[in-house]
Parts: C-alpha cells; sequence; structure tokens
C-alpha cells in the first residue's frame, strides 16, 4: 500500500455529499498518507440560486475553509464569497489559491500526488506546481451527462484533451473508458469500483432493521443511489403497476428531469417508496431488508461506461440482484440475473425473488469481498508507485 505521501483530490462535490469512489478511497488512503480533499469551486450562479433558496447553512459563510474528518483525512472549502464569477474571477481565482496555499501550508503537504475528477479542472494544475505526479480519474464519461448543450459537449471534450496532455496517469474505472481514453494518453489504467465490505459485515450482524424499511411490506426491491434519467423509469412504472403485491423502494436524492412525468407517476403508487438519503455508513442496514437489488439503467452510451457502485453493495449483501443488460455485469453473469432488454425485465426478477439459499448468499458476498475499497487501493498503489518510480528517473 502506498504509504508516507501527501495526496490531494480535487473533487467535484462535497465530502458530505452522496459518496462514490473518491471519498471511499481517500478515506483508505489515510490510513498510511496524509490526504486532503479539496471540494468543489463554486459558481456565481448556482451559488445564488441555493442562497435565495435558502438552501446554505450559516456554516458555509462563518467556518473555517479547513478541517479533519479522520485520522491524516482533511477537508478543504472554497469560501461561497469566492466563487468562478466570470467577469471578476481574476480576482476570487486568486482568493481561492490563496485559500488552498495557506491549507497546504498548515498540513505541511510538499510534493503532492495530485488528483483531479473532472477535465475541467486542467487548470488547477497549475496551482500545484511541486506535484510530484498528477493523476486524472475519469468516472463516467461525461459528454453523455443530460442538460448538456453541443456547445458544452464540445467544450468539454476540449478540456479532457487539455487535462490528457498535462497529467502523469489516467485511471477509468470501466473497460469502455479504457478503450476510448487510451488513444488519448499513453498510460491509462483500469481500475474498477469497489465496495466497503467491512461496513456491510458489520451490518449484516446485527438483526435489527431501519424502521422505515420494517414499515414497508416483503418482498422489497430496492434501489440505491441517486435517482436520474440514467434509470428507466417507465419499465420501473409498468412493473410496479403489473406488480401490485411487491414493494420498489428508492433510497437516494432525486435529479429526475426527461423522465419527471414516470417519476410522478410511480410515486402516486401505493407499493413504491421513496427513502430520502442516509449516511453511507447506514446505507448496509436498508440494503440488507431488501429481497433483490435493482439495477434498472437505460442500456445507452451512458451506461456503457459505468461501474455501478450498486452491483458491488448488493453483492456485500449476499442481495440477489436483476440488472439490465450493460457492460459493467457481463463479468458477473453467474451471480447477476440479467434481461436483455426491457420487456424482460420483470422475468429477471421474478428469479431473483425465488432465490434464498444461504449458501448462494454467502457466494455472493465472497464475490464482493475481492472487490473491496482495500483491494482497488492497492492496485492504484502498485500503478502509483510505478509512475513515481519513473518520474525519479526521468522517463514518461
Amino acid at each position: 500500500m502506498l504509504a508516507g505521501c501527501h495526496l490531494i483530490y480535487f473533487a467535484p462535490e462535497t465530502w458530505d455529499g452522496l459518496w462514490r469512489n473518491r471519498q471511499q478511497l481517500m478515506s483508505v488512503f489515510a490510513r498510511y498518507n496524509r490526504v486532503l480533499y479539496v471540494e468543489n469551486r463554486h459558481h456565481l450562479w448556482s451559488t445564488a440560486k441555493k442562497w435565495w433558496r435558502r438552501e446554505l447553512e450559516p456554516m458555509n459563510f462563518s467556518s473555517s475553509p479547513l478541517r479533519c474528518v479522520g485520522d491524516n483525512l482533511f477537508v478543504l472549502r472554497y469560501p461561497l464569497w469566492a466563487p468562478i464569477s466570470g467577469r471578476f474571477d481574476h480576482v476570487t481565482q486568486r482568493i481561492r489559491y490563496h485559500v488552498l496555499q495557506q491549507a497546504l501550508h498548515v498540513l505541511d503537504m510538499t510534493d503532492p500526488i495530485v488528483w483531479l475528477a473532472r477535465p475541467t479542472m486542467y487548470d488547477l494544475i497549475d496551482e500545484i506546481p511541486s506535484a510530484c505526479l498528477k493523476v486524472y480519474h475519469i468516472v463516467d464519461e461525461y459528454t453523455t451527462y443530460s442538460r448538456q448543450s453541443t456547445i458544452q459537449r464540445q467544450r468539454l471534450m476540449e478540456a479532457e484533451k487539455k487535462m490528457m496532455a498535462r497529467v502523469d496517469a489516467v485511471i477509468v474505472v470501466s473497460e469502455e473508458l479504457h478503450r476510448t481514453k487510451r488513444t488519448m494518453h499513453p498510460h491509462v489504467h483500469l481500475v474498477a469500483n469497489g465496495v466497503n465490505y467491512q461496513l456491510y459485515d458489520m451490518a449484516l450482524h446485527d438483526p435489527k432493521l431501519p424502521d422505515p424499511i420494517v414499515a414497508i411490506k416483503e418482498p422489497r426491491l430496492g434501489y440505491i443511489g441517486l435517482i436520474g434519467d440514467r434509470l428507466d423509469l417507465k419499465m420501473l412504472l409498468n412493473i410496479a403497476q403489473a406488480r401490485p403485491q411487491w414493494s420498489l423502494v428508492f433510497l437516494g436524492e432525486v435529479r429526475v428531469e426527461q423522465q419527471a412525468a414516470y417519476w410522478q407517476n410511480l410515486l402516486e403508487l401505493p407499493n413504491v417508496h421513496h427513502l430520502n438519503p442516509v449516511e453511507a455508513k447506514e446505507v448496509p442496514h436498508y440494503v440488507k431488508g431488501f429481497q433483490v437489488g435493482l439495477m434498472p439503467y437505460r442500456q445507452n452510451r451512458h451506461a456503457r461506461n459505468i461501474s455501478p457502485l450498486k452491483m458491488y453493495d448488493y453483492l456485500a449483501a449476499g442481495l440477489p440482484i436483476a440488472s439490465l443488460d450493460i457492460p459493467a455485469v457481463e463479468k458477473f453473469n453467474r451471480y447477476i440475473y440479467i434481461a436483455k432488454t426491457p420487456d424482460n425485465y420483470l422475468s429477471a426478477i421474478e428469479q431473483a425473488l425465488s432465490e434464498s439459499s444461504p449458501d448462494r448468499r454467502q457466494q455472493l458476498r465472497s464475490v464482493a469481498a475481492r472487490h473491496s475499497w482495500e483491494a482497488r487501493a492497492e492496485e492504484i498503489s502498485t500503478l502509483i508507485e510505478f509512475h513515481l518510480t519513473v518520474a525519479a528517473v526521468g522517463y514518461k
């Protein structure tokens, strides 16, 4: 495992938001290294909208920008009064730069490994000239995100070219991303997502279920994570209507736009339940109350590039899984019920519901154990150590 290093992770969201691979990986690396997680830069208009809606807490203005969230693990939040603002960005950029440099001084971080999570962050490389290694970590095909204009997609692609030209290594989470990005950089490495296996192991030894789960009748078909247009909500609506005896449970934040009508129709059904997001450490206690884990991704370009965190979560809970056919599940086809088309998804769920063997559940958990975040951190450590060695001898 990588040890004794300083890591700076420039993230696209807050530490306390929806936990993704970055929070999980940095938590593991912080056991042996000093880690600074830098939250997303604010934009003027989005900040103004949040302020108008009273979505901003007073602490966002008054609290210290640097806080400790664990041993060797620190989070930096840029001040809201220094957003990316267009006309005055040269001023606010200097403020953000000063805040970052002050944090690095306080933490005594020298020659850090810099981690970047979005193509538009390429300019941040200039703020850490002493970086010993620069890593670009790609978790999605970002040009597939909804509500992007043609011009926005073009700008994103141009930003990614600039990023690729400036980093030493690229990590991707899926085979499709590896196929498309390796033409842009000589050092593209595939490391899929993983799971906090220990968290699930502890949860499964606790017989108690959360009250919101207990209140929902079985069988519970559960989905965890972001609820958005990447899901086939029309298909799920048809299934919920066809099988009123099944309970569909959605645990997570809602960001539905294109399918808003289908989502609203789902919520109006008595057998559909939406639960608000809970802390990452609480998620396993909810998942263990499901009878089937759902992966109802729409079969499109976005889904072809993902490495779903929930797949590993469901496996760690020993849950039977019903998924639409996407590339990420192909290697796990012995353990997942895969529907080739939306028309076959109901049948896949029925097959998953028929699975109840304790031995089978243990088999699924054994599969998940091989994909822990500790195992992923070891893979990445090997890659980083290789690149550090290469950099030391002056060869790229």
